[in-house]
């Protein structure tokens, strides 16, 4: 065979590949599955007030999202969220539970989403946003956060809790409101958390903001915003 034919050949061979890869590129991007337009997951945020919790679960949506996954399943699949049974109420949000007065709002991409439109299907853009709202309206909520922190040995323990601020509010009457702290007979130092009662080598402590507090600290009075943590440490 010639050698200009055998060029002419391998030319219009390499024009053929090329036309039907760049034909395959813009199909892709008209079906939305170009993949430049698709490499940003869904994103998410933690509200409290108008504090965002440090923590970033955006690798956990990422991780659990395909096409055509609803709203309900990939809050649900990606463990960030805790349903009720029937689906229908958000129990609790990274580890984080709501006392009385308080309840979850849920939105996408800036639209709050109700309960009727959980089973619709979300972009692989979309910003997922879960705010701790007041139930009476109230703006800016004002709260209180204890905190469990069961540390290495007992990390099943370790749980946010967001509550209500209410005026005259202390370190001790939070804990015994908890409902899940049991203090000693002098309601000074606590006994069990969660039913967990330290080994002989353990003890709970009580934090304010970071800062430990001793024995009188449980008198203290607390203000909106504040945290307390009762952690779980070695004596």
């Amino acid at each position: 065979m010639p050698t200009k034919l055998l060029w002419r050949l391998l030319i219009g061979l390499i024009i053929l590949i090329t036309a039907g890869g760049c034909s395959s590129l813009v199909e892709d991007k008209t079906n939305g599955d170009y993949a430049v337009v698709s490499t940003k997951p869904p994103t998410f945020s933690l509200l409290i007030g108008d504090n965002e919790l440090a923590e970033s679960s955006d690798r956990q949506l990422g991780d659990s999202y395909h096409k055509g996954i609803t709203i309900r399943e990939l809050l649900k699949d990606s463990g960030i969220v805790q349903f009720a049974q029937d689906g229908t109420r958000i129990l609790s949000v990274s580890d984080v539970s709501l006392g009385k007065g308080l309840d979850w709002e849920l939105q996408v991409d800036g639209a709050i989403i109700n309960v009727a439109d959980f089973n619709s299907s979300v972009d692989k853009d979309a910003h997922l946003v879960i705010t701790v709202k007041s139930e009476t309206g109230e703006d800016p909520l004002q709260s209180v956060i204890l905190i469990v922190n069961g540390g290495s040995e007992q990390a099943q323990l370790t749980h946010s809790y967001v509550m209500l601020f209410t005026e005259d509010v202390s370190v001790r009457s939070l804990l015994k409101s908890s409902g899940i702290v049991q203090l000693a007979e002098n309601n000074r130092s606590v006994v069990s958390v969660k039913a967990y009662t330290p080994l002989t080598n353990e003890i709970w402590k009580l934090k304010v903001n970071g800062k430990q507090l001793l024995d009188s600290g449980v008198d203290m009075k607390l203000r909106p915003q504040d945290e307390l943590e009762i952690s779980l440490t070695t004596r």
